[in-house]
């Protein structure tokens, strides 16, 4: 009888002082956000733009970048694109018949002066035309 006294008086012990066999509840977890992959919305190769920092390929060119080759005065036109070889028309070709453009064999390769934003100078690089393939963004002045 002894021992069954004191298992009863050590069970209402543990009971009262909340150290039972039972798990303790526990707030619910609050959920875990999925992590998701972010992405830089940046234009693809071919598309129009203002800054380099919109394009892909951090390049943007416009139309007074090659002038007098495009006027400004007759075209506003932008479109990202990369660079290229100076004669590299068949590159330029390439990656027009990549990004499926309405006429890839009228890509070249043309002559972009000061063409990136944070360059201080006024240098000559040379870059796909976009624009000749049917991409980019083209608006004629009226």
């Amino acid at each position: 009888m002894r021992n069954f006294l004191a298992v009863t008086a050590s069970i209402l012990s543990l009971s009262l002082f909340g150290c039972s066999n039972a798990p303790a509840e526990q707030a619910p977890a609050e959920p875990t956000p999925e992590t998701t992959e972010q992405t830089q919305s940046l234009y693809p190769t071919g598309s129009g733009c203002q800054y380099d920092s919109e394009c892909g390929s951090g390049l943007c060119w416009r139309e007074a970048d090659s002038y007098p080759l495009y006027n400004p005065y007759w075209i506003r036109a932008s479109a990202c694109t990369e660079e290229c070889g100076e004669d590299d028309h068949q590159a330029c070709r390439d990656l027009a018949a990549s990004l499926n453009a309405p006429s890839p064999n009228t890509a070249r390769c043309i002559p972009a002066r000061g063409v990136y934003d944070d360059y201080p100078y006024d240098d000559i690089f040379y870059v796909c035309d976009m624009v000749a393939a049917g991409l980019g963004h083209v608006a004629w002045v009226e």
